[in-house]
């Protein structure tokens, strides 16, 4: 750099600090870090457990470790109607049901003990965040082995992890409630035509707003009050807010998206998203 350009360069360097400092130019990120971080409020690949769309909002996010699908225990364990125990002596987890178990779930400890006290390896350690457990998905619904799942595409080529009971086996309902909507029994193409794509949480002063994205993965238009939708938020305690809402008013397109919001008195630990064409 000669004499003529230093000045140049000077102001140059002292002007990008002042934006940066200001917050007026994005941050950079390496894909690395990138990675390791969860993305809050992206559901990665949307879970369809009993038929129906389990997401988890704000925290409580999935996020991609090593490859792995990194859930919160806790919430995963509500949605699918296990039971989750904590010992406080081990600081460890365990999720039960059906008859099987998964224990031993700790921050670090990169395995696992199942019912009959085979280890199972992990892969990746379970970590706290924020507060919450989260631990690979696939190896615990390996040591739950009552279960099935398995990775499909819609007609959007959009990926679905379909979670069910082996054989003729069904999961149990995770609450009493559940019963009183009326999406339990949507049969063939006319049940979930929309794809959630992204969940966020907000507080609003008065409780959480949540808005859900969507895609029309029905592969056809759907016409315009043709649809339905319901949403069941369910907290730590298990209380549920269920929403029922009407679909949209005008003809939805082929890939069309949408989006839909709604509010509710607590934080949700999962919500379960259903649609149907009428």
């Amino acid at each position: 750099m000669n004499h003529r350009q230093r000045p140049f360069f000077r102001f140059a360097m002292k002007t990008l600090i002042m934006l940066l400092c200001a917050g007026l130019l994005p941050l950079l990120h390496t894909g690395a870090s990138a990675q390791a971080a969860p993305v809050v409020g992206n559901q990665i690949r949307p879970l369809l457990i009993n038929n129906q769309y389990v997401l988890f909002p704000g925290k409580l996010a999935p996020y991609i470790q090593e490859g792995k699908l990194m859930i919160p225990v806790r919430a995963f364990a509500g949605a699918l109607g296990a039971q989750l125990t904590y010992d406080a002596a081990t600081k460890s987890s365990t999720i039960s049901l059906l008859g099987e178990s998964v224990g031993k779930l700790r921050a670090g400890q990169a395995t696992a003990v199942t019912r009959d006290g085979s280890k199972i390896a992990l892969g990746v350690s379970p970590q706290l965040r924020d507060g919450v457990l989260f631990a690979p998905m696939n190896p615990i619904l390996t040591g739950l082995k009552k279960l099935k799942w398995e990775n499909m595409y819609n007609a959007l080529t959009r990926h679905v992890l379909i979670v069910q009971g082996r054989g003729d086996m069904e999961l149990p309902q995770p609450k009493s409630w559940q019963s009183v909507t009326s999406f339990g029994d949507v049969p063939g193409e006319h049940q979930n035509p929309f794809y959630p794509t992204l969940l966020t949480q907000s507080a609003d002063g008065k409780g959480f707003r949540l808005s859900l994205s969507v895609l029309n993965a029905s592969g056809s238009v759907i016409p315009k009050g043709a649809s339905s939708l319901e949403f069941i938020a369910v907290n730590g305690q298990g209380q549920a807010v269920v929403r029922q809402l009407p679909g949209p008013s005008q003809a939805t397109p082929k890939a069309g998206a949408l989006s839909f919001t709604i509010n509710v008195p607590t934080a949700p630990d999962y919500v379960i998203f259903n649609s149907r064409i009428k």
